[in-house]
């Protein structure tokens, strides 16, 4: 379907509302983040702003909820590749965002996780995409792809770990200086640790 100029243009204000929205709270923290200073950071008044979103909960579950989505766009994109490439893929897309929104060292935020879990859409995307990458290890084991000597638990616990870490260097150091060339080290350390050797393979 067609939308009309007026509804490209409302869809376009949306999608910038949401990704200033994300630029603020990677600055500032959810909690700090306020309706009006979104409103004068995209440059509309708050009854335009409140006209697409009815409060901030609204908003952060809207924005959260199309990242996910893209994720899952992107794993189900990698469909016909070897489940170690579908992983290595996924956890590099992870970290990408990280270092393109500029969010590394800030850390989840707990209220946001815990709005997410108590929203009935955004949870069934989190357990989607939890559940592909479960499966992708699961695959990867029957394939022989991944060590069958680790457990397929913490090998998934290691891939969310190390997908979330550039979030966390900077609580106990000033961060890496090149956050791309770490983000590619954190994909390697992965593929590295769970791959099956040749020596296990014999």
């Amino acid at each position: 379907m067609t939308l009309t100029l007026r509804e490209r243009q409302k869809q376009a204000l949306r999608e910038e509302i949401m990704n200033a929205a994300q630029e603020l709270v990677a600055e500032k923290g959810y909690g700090a983040m306020s309706m009006d200073e979104l409103a004068a950071r995209v440059g509309i008044s708050k009854p335009t702003l409140y006209a697409h979103f009815a409060n901030k909960d609204e908003l952060v579950i809207e924005a959260a909820t199309r990242e996910m989505k893209q994720m899952i766009a992107l794993i189900e994109s990698q469909a016909d590749r070897s489940p170690m490439d579908q992983l290595c893929f996924i956890m590099r897309q992870i970290l990408q965002r990280q270092v393109q929104m500029h969010t590394l060292g800030i850390g989840p935020w707990p209220e946001i996780f815990r709005l997410l879990c108590a929203h009935d859409e955004a949870l069934g995307y989190m357990q989607r995409i939890g559940g592909d990458i479960v499966a992708l290890v699961q695959q990867g084991i029957a394939e022989g792809e991944i060590d069958p000597a680790l457990d397929p638990e913490a090998v998934v616990r290691a891939f969310f770990g190390l997908a979330s870490a550039l979030h966390k260097w900077y609580v106990a150091a000033p961060g890496p200086g090149d956050p791309q060339r770490a983000a590619d080290s954190l994909v390697e350390i992965f593929m590295r640790g769970v791959r099956r050797s040749h020596d296990s393979a014999e």
